[in-house]
Formats: structure tokens, sequence, C-alpha cells
């Protein structure tokens, strides 16, 4: 054997560095003059411009093993950037518009960058396409689906290229569709095979060194493997082809040795060492046997599916060397091959039902779904628990690598599933916290990166890596991240308004092709010969039609509009955190200006501005601006008013609600009335107003009922003497009812009820019992309406199972042997019923429910139990 034989090198490594992201300036609209008043406060600056920094991803030549020489550089541009063959016949022509629309080129990258990923405008061909136009009308539906063009369509248009002999178009389909799917590993396979087939073997090795950037895929390795093995013939090459071989061998088992399902490729590899031919010297016979006991040694510790199988042929092989060395040597490994031998079966029925070949598409989260994504997080969890016990044992009893190997497994679990998940971004959230608990910041901001490219629209991950990016002082690329978010939701409003034209044209299309058949059918007519009634009939269901899609437009608009005010509005405060208050009324007075904002962004910078200023003069201007577009709005309405009482304003509280009440139908106006009744009953100064107040609402809402209204009045805490003992049970539901609708737009706070209030005034309640027990149980009386004789059994049951009420009178009535009790103190009573209101307070505010219920938990021991040992808290 000669020196060429000598190559057994350990296997080689490939970190790849992932470039950022591209940078999408947010669209521009002007479609709202600046206001007066505060416009010179919250002039807008546009943010500077910047190139795309994303960087390519280098093809590093130790990755793969060269199987053959690389082709010079113009010759990998051709296939980064494929050139469209010249058009020929006349089905050619045809063709050609829609190769001309095709803007988007293969990228190098493995993984694309936002800019990449920029969703395709929804655009009509530039003309008719004839109906044997096959490629030009699969190009315009995928210009018009964009970045949710299905995978099914891409297939269809590569078939289309390929029956007719154009490869680089074909190329280019490849290229766009791996920009959108880069982890589907059959499209890469047959990326490579389709260039294998058109003799570009140059090509294909591209392709492979692209695809195992992009993913981690055993398949495409096995793949990979054939085909260095069908180039590097070891009969005619020799040691040359045996050593491109052993190498490969070695990147493959380093990438996915740790697979279940690689005992193929471990049995392969030890194979093709054995069938290697002795060295002329014992020295290099001796080079090949310690390649074999390392390479076994390796295996037995990985739990592979024929992994007794792998163990049994270690024993023979060291047993055919020497026996007195083979009982020390299996000795030393049995441990760690009996710990791989008892996970195995739990690890296979963990990843048995997993779905590996799932093709990746946007949750819409279907039982079918949840199950494959509870099966991965499984698997995950197995991986993150240790079993193998690497962590613990940190190398020792026969387990190698230690922390490191726990950590290379469970991100290769999570490659795993990022896969078929690829549009899941809680996976690539709780992929790169991993990072972050294992100190790899560089690794958690790639897969950030890499899940923002996948998710152009995931605020989870684009407020995550924003985050990350500011606690990093990186502010310039936490700026970026907060304008892509916003300019690619603003890029999904255009797509659904377009969508919806689209539908709407459709169906006029449609009526007027019926219409026009229909004019020349004697039969279109009604029962009394009457053709305008039927036209009548048709246009009013066309109506119909268009309204429902109208609808369903204008929901998925609001809820996208609501995200892109909540993007702005966190774009607003991440810049009064990194550049200060001015940095931040530029997002605002930008954002305001959209069209698509909602009420939201005016509530937070008035909030912003009074907790910076101090003060209520500014946030009153920006509520005043608010107020001029969304008047109508109630939600906003409510929250301006909230505001006005918050800062003690009863005189424009008053006007606000005036002005807006009478513009507002009854139906609109309703929140808001319930919202000033409660406020002028509770901290109001002439009981005459709220006798008024009362006649315009026993008016506007006549089916209210007015011993329900009444009864809010006089609540406290979310007792209700009236409603509970005074009133039938069915009026009681009534002012049930009526106490929801209060509690919700009331200022005063009601335990155990979600409210939409600026700031809670807390109100000490009688006692400490949770008033959702206590409502559970009265409602429970008003639905059954027990009979007299088994509600006062009722009663007495539950007074027995319920926690003891306060007992103002005297500690010593309770009872000293229980040794705790879960009530207040009288003295931690008296000390929160004299606590001011919310209100009062300027500073940070916290949480009073989970105060409260941190308070209600404690169990404070009465008095000390008999024989407690007390001589511990004796000073001295």
């Amino acid at each position: 054997m000669t020196d060429g034989a000598l190559s057994y090198a350990e296997p080689i490594s490939s970190d790849n560095d992932s470039g950022l992201p591209g940078y999408i300036s947010p669209v521009d609209d002007n479609e709202e003059e600046a206001t007066q008043d505060v416009a010179a406060e919250y002039g807008f600056v546009p943010a500077p411009e910047t190139e795309s920094n994303g960087a390519k991803m280098d093809l590093i030549d130790k990755l793969l093993p060269p199987v053959s020489q690389i082709a010079d550089q113009a010759s990998a541009a051709s296939i980064a950037e494929p050139e469209l063959e010249p058009e020929e016949e006349d089905d050619d022509e045809e063709e050609s518009s829609s190769d001309d629309e095709t803007a988007s080129t293969t990228s190098t990258a493995s993984t694309p960058s936002v800019a990449d990923l920029e969703p395709m405008p929804v655009v009509t061909s530039r003309r008719k396409r004839l109906p044997k136009d096959t490629i030009g009308h699969l190009e315009d539906r995928i210009a018009h689906d964009g970045i949710r063009a299905p995978l099914a369509l891409y297939n269809e248009l590569i078939a289309e290229y390929v029956k007719r002999g154009k490869i680089d178009p074909a190329r280019d389909a490849y290229g766009r569709l791996l920009k959108l799917y880069p982890t589907v590993a059959s499209q890469w396979i047959a990326y490579a095979e389709m260039e294998q087939s058109a003799g570009e073997f140059e090509k294909a090795e591209e392709v492979y060194r692209r695809a195992v950037e992009a993913v981690t895929s055993l398949s495409i390795w096995e793949h990979y493997l054939t085909y260095v093995r069908r180039r590097n013939n070891v009969i005619t090459d020799g040691e040359v082809a045996r050593r491109t071989i052993i190498q490969a061998f070695q990147v493959v088992v380093s990438k996915v040795g740790i697979d279940v399902r690689s005992g193929k490729i471990w049995k392969d590899y030890i194979d093709f060492i054995k069938s290697s031919p002795d060295g002329q010297s014992t020295w290099e016979t001796q080079q090949k046997m310690d390649l074999l006991r390392k390479v076994f040694q390796r295996v037995i510790c990985i739990p592979v599916e024929n992994l007794e199988n792998l163990w049994q042929d270690y024993n023979l092989f060291e047993n055919s060397l020497n026996k007195t060395t083979a009982r020390k040597f299996l000795a030393d490994r049995a441990p760690a091959y009996m710990k791989a031998r008892s996970c195995l079966k739990e690890l296979q029925q963990t990843s048995a039902a997993l779905d590996r070949n799932l093709i990746p598409v946007r949750p819409r989260w279907r039982e079918s779904e949840l199950a494959q994504l509870g099966l991965w997080n499984k698997w995950i969890s197995w991986e993150l628990n240790d079993p193998l016990g690497f962590a613990t044992e940190d190398g020792k009893g026969g387990i190698l690598g230690g922390k490191e190997q726990l950590v290379e497994r469970v991100l290769y679990a999570y490659r795993q599933a990022l896969q078929p998940l690829r549009f899941y971004p809680q996976i690539w959230f709780d992929v790169s916290e991993y990072c972050a608990s294992m100190d790899m910041p560089d690794l958690q901001l790639s897969f950030l990166r890499d899940g923002v490219a996948a998710n152009p629209g995931s605020s989870l991950l684009h407020f995550r890596l924003a985050e990350v990016y500011e606690l990093a002082k990186k502010r310039e690329d936490a700026k970026k991240t907060y304008q892509n978010l916003a300019a690619s939701i603003i890029k999904e409003i255009k797509m659904a308004e377009e969508i919806y034209e689209d539908k709407k044209n459709a169906l006029q299309s449609r009526e007027e092709t019926k219409s026009i058949y229909s004019a020349s059918d004697d039969k279109t007519k009604d029962e009394d010969g009457d053709e305008q009634v039927v036209d009548k009939k048709r246009d009013h269901d066309l109506e119909l039609k268009i309204k429902k899609v109208e609808e369903k437009s204008q929901e998925r608009i609001s809820d996208l509009s609501k995200d892109l005010t909540l993007c702005n509005t966190m774009y607003m405060r991440a810049m009064k955190r990194m550049e200060g208050l001015k940095a931040a009324r530029q997002v605002f007075s930008e954002a305001r200006k959209l069209p698509y904002s909602t009420h939201h962004i005016f509530v937070a910078s008035a909030l912003m501005e009074y907790y910076h200023n101090k003060g209520p003069e500014i946030a009153s201007k920006i509520f005043e601006i608010g107020l001029r577009r969304f008047g109508d709005t109630v939600a906003f309405v409510e929250q301006y008013l909230d505001f006005l009482i918050m800062t003690n304003d009863d005189t424009n509280a008053r006007a606000l609600f005036e002005r807006t009440a009478s513009r507002l139908s009854a139906k609109d106006a309703r929140p808001l009335f319930r919202k000033f009744y409660a406020y002028e009953a509770a901290y109001g100064s002439e009981l005459s107003a709220v006798a008024k107040l009362d006649i315009r609402m026993s008016e506007l809402f006549p089916d209210a009922n007015p011993i329900a209204r009444f009864a809010t009045r006089y609540t406290l805490g979310g007792h209700s003497v009236i409603g509970e003992r005074e009133v039938a049970p069915p009026q009681y539901k009534e002012i049930l009812k009526e106490e929801q609708g209060f509690s919700n737009a009331s200022l005063i706070a009601e335990e155990d009820v979600e409210e939409d209030i600026v700031v809670p005034v807390p109100v000490p309640s009688l006692e400490p019992v949770k008033a959702t027990a206590k409502s559970k149980r009265v409602q429970k009386r008003v639905r059954e309406e027990p009979k007299p004789e088994s509600r006062k059994r009722n009663r007495k049951k539950e007074k027995e199972k319920s926690e003891p009420r306060v007992n103002y009178s005297s500690a010593q009535q309770r009872d000293p042997f229980s040794g705790y009790t879960n009530t207040l103190p009288d003295g931690v009573m008296r000390l929160l019923s004299l606590l001011p209101p919310a209100s009062s307070y300027k500073a940070v505010l916290f949480d009073p429910d989970a105060l409260v219920s941190l308070i209600d938990r404690t169990r404070i021991p009465a008095v000390p139990p008999p024989n407690a040992n007390l001589s511990r808290f004796k000073l001295g």
C-alpha cells in the first residue's frame, strides 16, 4: 500500500457562517397630512437607507471532498444566475413572456435572506395567454401566489421545462423553489439528478454542496455517497479514488452519524474499509486496523437501528486480532454499548411515527398537524433529558464527548424538526433559546435569522431577534428588524386587497358570462314570463357573494392592521429605549400616517408621553389628534375617557362623553354610557347627575332592567346584596348580565373580571374568599333553582367546605389547634383599607390582583402550636 493509503483522516468539520438578512425599507404612505399643534414636535426624519449586507454562504472546499475538478468561476456563476435559452419555435414564443416576467434567480446562498424572500407582487399577465401555453399559465400562477406558491406548482413547471429540454429555465425554477423550500430534501435530490442526467457532473456537485449547507438530511447524504462512489472507481483509479470515498464517509458520519437510521451508512463505511487491500508493510496494515477499531468504537456508543449486529461485528473483529487485548477493549466499551442499546428501543418508539418527508406548509392547526408537532416536541424533549448520560458522566463510564455530544444531539433533533416544520415560528424560537441557554450567541443569532427568513411575517421571531440585537448594542440591526416586519405586513395587506379584487372580478365575469348565455335562452324566465325578475335575482345573488368575499377580506385586513400597529408600537418603544423620546416620536409620526394603523398607536404614544413627561399636556394633544380620525371608534373614545378620568380632568371627561355619545348610535354608545354612569355613581359630586344619566339610559336602552342598573351602583368588591338576596333568581340573572357589562366599562375594580381600562382603582374586598368561588356558587344556585328545603342543606355543606371568613372580633376565637389559617389578620385588612387608590401612583404599577392572591395564599400561624420550641427565636 502506498503512502496515499495513509489518508484515513479525522472527520472534517464544516462551520458555516450565516449572512445577515437584507433590509426591506418600509412603504411610505402620505395620504394623511400632518396635523398642526403637535406636528412640529413629531417631525419625521426618514431612516438612512443602507445596502443589504447579506453575505453569500462560502462553499467551503473542506465540507465535501473533491470528487472531480471543480469548474471555473464562470461555470459556477452560470448555476447561480442561469441565462435563458433563446426561443425558437412558435410554442417557445408563447412561453417567452413567462420567462421574461420571472425576475427571481437562483441564489447560491443556502439560507435565503429576507430580501431574497421578498413577497412577489400580485401581478397579472402582460398579455392574455393562449390555452396551450402551459408554462406561461404556471408562471403567472406562481408570480401571483408569491411566497405562498405551493410546491406542487413549481414541480409541474419544472416537469414542463425538462420535458421540452429547457434545462436553464428549469434551473431557474429550482432556484426560486429552493428559496422558498430550502429544507425539502427530495427537491435537492431531484435537482442534482437532473444535472446528472444532463451530464453536468460539476453542477451536480455544486447542488450537493448547497444542499448540505441548507439542510441536514440523511437522504441527501446517502445520495451524495452514491454519487461519490459512482464517480470514483476504485478499480481504475486505485488509492486516489479510495481516499476520496473514505473522506466522503468521514464527512457523512460526522454530520448524520448520530441519526437512529444511519446504521446502514456505518455498516457500509466499515465494509468499505475492510474491502481495501492490506498494506505492503505491517505498519500500513496496522493503520487500517486502527481506523476500523476507531469507527467501531464510535458507532457502538450511538443508538442506531442495527446496533446489536455492529457490536457482534466489533466482537469478532477484536477477537480476530488478539483475544487477550479483545477482552480489555470490549470491557471498556461494554457500558456505553449497553446504555445505547437500552435507549435504542425508547428512541425508536419516540421517533417511529414522525413524518420526516412531510412537505412544509403554513400551519392551519389541523389535528394531523398538531399530532406531528407533538411528536417532534416529544423527541426533542427526549434528547433534552439526556437519556445517554452525556452531561452527567461528562465522558466517563465509556461515554465520549460529554456535554458537547449532548448539545450535538439536541441540535440535530431541532434541525430535523425544522425540515417539515419550517413555517412554525415556535420551533425556531425554541432552538434559539436553547442556544442562548448553552451560551452559544452566534448560533442563536443564526437560527433567528434563518427563522425570520423563513417566516417574514412572524412577530415572535422578529421581536426576539430585535431584542437580541438591542441587548448586543446593535441598534441599526434592531431597527432594520422592526422595519422588515412592518414592510412584510404591509405587503400581506396589499396582497389581501389584490386577492379581494381578483375574486370580485372573477365573480362579476362569471355572472356576465351566465347572463350572455341566458339572454338567448327562452327558459330563463320566471313563472310569469318576466325576464327582469330573473335579472334582479341574479344581481342580488351576485351582491351577496361579493359582500361575503368583502367581509372575509376586511376581517383579514383588520387582523393584519392590528399586527402592523403592534409592530410599530414595539418599534416606537424600542427607539425610546435606544435613542430617546425624540426618535420614538419620529416612529410614531410615520406610523400614524399609514392608512392601516389602528387607534392603538395613538393610545400607546400618548401614554408614553404621559409617563415620560409626568404630565398630561402632550398626551392630551395626541388623544385629540387621534380623535379626529377615530372619533367613531368606541374603543378609542373609552381609552381617552379613561385617561381623562385618571388625570382627574373631569371637565374634559364630561365634555368628551357628551360630544361623542350624541354622535354615536345607541348601540355603539352603550359602553360609554356604562363607563360614565359608573364613574358618576362612584366619584361624582352630585346625585342629580346620576339620576339624569339614569333617565337618559332608560330612554336609550329600554331593554335594560332598571333594578339591574340600580343594583350595579350598590355593589362593592363583587358583593351585591340586592342581587343575591332581594330579587327572584330569574331577575338576578339579568342583574348578573348587567353587572358584567358595567364591570367591563367601570372604573370600580371587580374581582376576577377582565377589564379594559387604563388604571383600575382597587377596593378592599369585604372578605378574603375569592369572588370566583362565590359567583360560581351563586350562579349554580340560580341555574338549578333548588327547592327551599334543599337550599338550606346546600348552604350548610358549602359553609363547611368553604374557607373561614374574617372574624374582626378577636383572634382568640380561632381554633388554637389548627395552627394556621388562610384568612388575613385584622391589621393587614386595616392597612389595605387605608392604602390610597392606584390612580394616585405615578411610578411603575404592579399587579394588585397577583399581590392580593399571594397574600391570600400565605398561611400565618394564629398561635404557636402546642409543645412548640420557641427558643430559637430568643434574642442573644
